[in-house]
């Protein structure tokens, strides 16, 4: 006979696994600018391999991406020069303290990767934003032809 110990115990197992295999996967729409796509294209595979999460890059230059923050367009991650990432946070378009440089095509043009949100997915957007900043995607960014953040 079962007891009610053991029955509780055992549906508190099947929740546990049912809420990690929900949790597992996430969604992440990102919003690039152009310049960034060859070196997203080959990240973005990697990273979804690694992390099981699935991408959903748009591209936009810069003006196009601050329009659509601004017209409260949805995406976890925006990718933009640092001029407008700065516009971006001072209008709270940004989660504040998300932001990691990724890139420098020049001296007066760098690229930052900001989360739009800490409420949905915190793990998987904090995860992409450390991977397109990590050691690894620095050696992409060289063989792009840009400087590592």
């Amino acid at each position: 006979m079962i007891s009610i110990r053991q029955l509780t115990a055992g549906s508190l197992f099947l929740a546990g696994v049912v809420v990690a295999t929900d949790a597992g996967a996430a969604e992440l729409k990102v919003l690039s600018v152009e310049a960034m796509r060859p070196v997203l294209q080959q990240l973005a595979p990697a990273f979804e391999a690694a992390s099981k999460n699935k991408l959903t890059i748009d591209y936009a230059t810069a003006a196009a991406i601050e329009k659509k923050m601004g017209d409260e367009e949805e995406y976890d991650i925006v990718i933009v020069d640092n001029a407008i990432t700065k516009k971006l946070d001072a209008a709270a378009k940004i989660a504040g303290g998300s932001t990691k440089s990724l890139a420098k095509q020049s001296a007066d043009l760098s690229y930052d990767a900001s989360t739009t949100n800490w409420t949905e997915q915190p793990l998987a957007d904090k995860a992409l934003i450390d991977f397109l900043s990590a050691p690894k995607a620095a050696e992409i960014y060289k063989a792009h032809g840009m400087q590592p953040g």
